[in-house]
């Protein structure tokens, strides 16, 4: 038990995420009540943990005999969904380099933000960690435990972890001291902006030449540089 928990916290470190936070702090910024931005978090949290939980006790296993190479399409049809996918990913960073400061249009007015659409949100916001590989990885791992109270703790843990700017925001808001830790995250984001924009420039241009190389290289050899697992 005590080696999952180990494992759990360090994969929430690995896959701490502020997204959580920057939709709350959205919802705030329009509006929203605080009792409802804490009801999104905590199902958010919540959420996570119990799907988590399901997911490591019905297929954490299973995962590790799919045969994910008999998932995928021919290798011709592979190679040519890949250099669309290069395409696309370096028409993005392209875009991205034209007009690195752009940002979506803002509502006009101030429009406030409904209770059914945060818990719809967290719904949703919680289901997305399946896209999130430490959670996936959690899944796999705590999948070997028989101890239900083991396996929830650990993916708790996680999500705990990985939220931890969420959850702080939640403490801040149960305090009444949402509007400072509002401005302190705006601050925060603002500074750090710039470099994410670069980085996810920079990702964006990045896997976008594996995908074209891995792609080029099959129309050469018929072979692919980035192989699946049997």
């Amino acid at each position: 038990m005590i080696q999952l928990l180990a494992v759990a916290a360090g994969l929430g470190v690995a896959g701490i995420d502020p997204g959580g936070a920057l939709i709350a702090i959205g919802a705030l910024a329009m509006g929203a009540r605080e009792r409802d931005v804490l009801g999104f978090g905590l199902v958010s949290v919540l959420g996570t943990a119990l799907l988590g939980t399901v997911l490591s006790l019905t297929v954490g296993q299973r995962l590790l005999t799919v045969r994910w190479s008999a998932l995928l399409p021919p290798d011709r049809l592979a190679a040519l969904i890949e250099l669309l996918i290069a395409a696309g990913l370096v028409w993005w960073a392209v875009a991205r380099l034209r007009r690195p400061a752009a940002r979506p249009p803002r509502p006009k007015g101030r429009t406030r933000t409904s209770g059914t659409a945060l818990l719809g949100l967290a719904v949703l916001w919680a289901a997305a960690a399946v896209l999130d590989p430490t959670f996936v990885g959690l899944v796999v791992l705590a999948g070997r435990e028989e101890s239900i109270l083991t396996v929830g703790a650990a993916h708790l843990l996680w999500i705990v972890v990985s939220q931890a700017p969420l959850l702080a925001l939640m403490v801040a808001i149960a305090r009444g001291h949402e509007k400072r830790a509002v401005a302190w995250f705006q601050r925060a984001w603002e500074r750090a902006r710039p470099v994410t924009v670069a980085v996810g420039t920079g990702a964006l241009l990045l896997a976008g030449a594996a995908f074209a190389l891995d792609s080029l290289w099959w129309f050469f050899t018929e072979q692919f540089l980035i192989t699946i697992p049997e």
